[in-house]
């Protein structure tokens, strides 16, 4: 029920966006934030329990420029520890999203930076203290192939943490929480 709800909110902003312009669009945006919101307030939940160690992603997109601002949560009473990249500056350093095309759910191809690293170690991770937050605004602008002319797109982060450094390859996947936003490619 809930998937059907969300995408049928995600083709109703489309279409207005498509259809009415820029003030309809930012009014049928604000709108479906809210309901969005109030839908997936139980995103991630598993029998009624939210996750302990969550994500949100909040997208900017105007000019031809495209922030992603990326908040882990840690709600759980131990230290949890994510990867450096998550808080690196600018460009991500590999494809942290998922990014899709609301009209048809079709992902975009990353085109971004990919780097090439060894086998992680214990300081390509950052520590996430209980009850903390850690946030960092990255710009995926030329990262995704982004459709020409004015789209609505659903991203999540596509990410793991670690709840033991002494285990670096016991990484367990942060729930993803999708989020729309509206951008005009080139």
């Amino acid at each position: 029920m809930h998937n059907a709800a969300i995408l049928s909110l995600e083709q109703s902003m489309f279409n207005a966006i498509q259809k009415r312009g820029k003030l309809f669009a930012a009014i049928a945006g604000m709108a479906g934030v809210l309901a969005m919101t109030a839908i997936s307030s139980g995103a991630g939940a598993r029998d009624g329990v939210a996750p302990v160690i969550s994500s949100k992603v909040a997208v900017e997109s105007h000019e031809g420029q495209v922030l992603a601002k990326l908040t882990i949560s840690n709600d759980s009473e131990r230290t949890i520890y994510v990867p450096r990249v998550f808080t690196l500056e600018g460009e991500p350093e590999g494809n942290l999203f998922e990014v899709r095309d609301s009209s048809n759910g079709d992902p975009l191809d990353f085109i971004g930076m990919m780097v090439k690293r060894p086998p992680p170690t214990k300081k390509d991770f950052v520590a996430v203290k209980p009850h903390a937050k850690l946030s960092n605004t990255l710009d995926i602008s030329n990262s995704y192939r982004f459709v020409p002319g004015r789209h609505a797109y659903q991203i999540s982060l596509n990410g793991s943490y670690l709840a033991d450094l002494s285990k670096l390859e016991q990484s367990t996947r942060i729930e993803p929480t999708a989020a729309m936003f509206a951008h005009v490619g080139q």
